[in-house]
């Protein structure tokens, strides 16, 4: 339905999306999480970074308190197993950012204040 190229910085929508608001609205939200990842590394640069790893960048947060961030928002949102399952076959900085993705995706305001925390534009 969606994808992000990071090294293009180019986020692709199927136009089937815009006969379903809600489920764009899911897609895009999903989307621009990696959004962020990407420019939480820089959007000049080739890699992103998860958002666990943004967090544990700043001391504030142990890595228990991080994982159990992403995992509660699955777990809240029922779909924890299949998450879990459908990213396994993934490397694990992949699968540590499509985690992140699935977890935020239904949160769209969250969503929306980490990209103007994180995504400034340049002038």
């Amino acid at each position: 339905m969606a994808t992000y190229n990071m090294g293009l910085n180019q986020l692709c929508l199927s136009s089937e999306l815009r006969r379903q608001p809600r489920l764009r609205l899911l897609v895009l939200s999903h989307e621009l999480v990696h959004v962020v990842q990407d420019c939480l590394d820089g959007l000049d640069s080739s890699t992103s970074l998860s958002l666990a790893q943004g967090l544990r960048n700043t001391d504030a947060f142990t890595d228990q308190q991080v994982a159990g961030f992403f995992l509660q928002y699955l777990r809240s949102q029922g779909n924890l197993q299949h998450v879990l399952a459908t990213t396994s076959v993934l490397p694990q900085d992949s699968r540590q950012r499509e985690l992140e993705a699935y977890a935020l995706q239904y949160d769209p305001a969250l969503v929306q204040r980490l990209l103007a925390t994180h995504c400034k534009v340049k002038s």
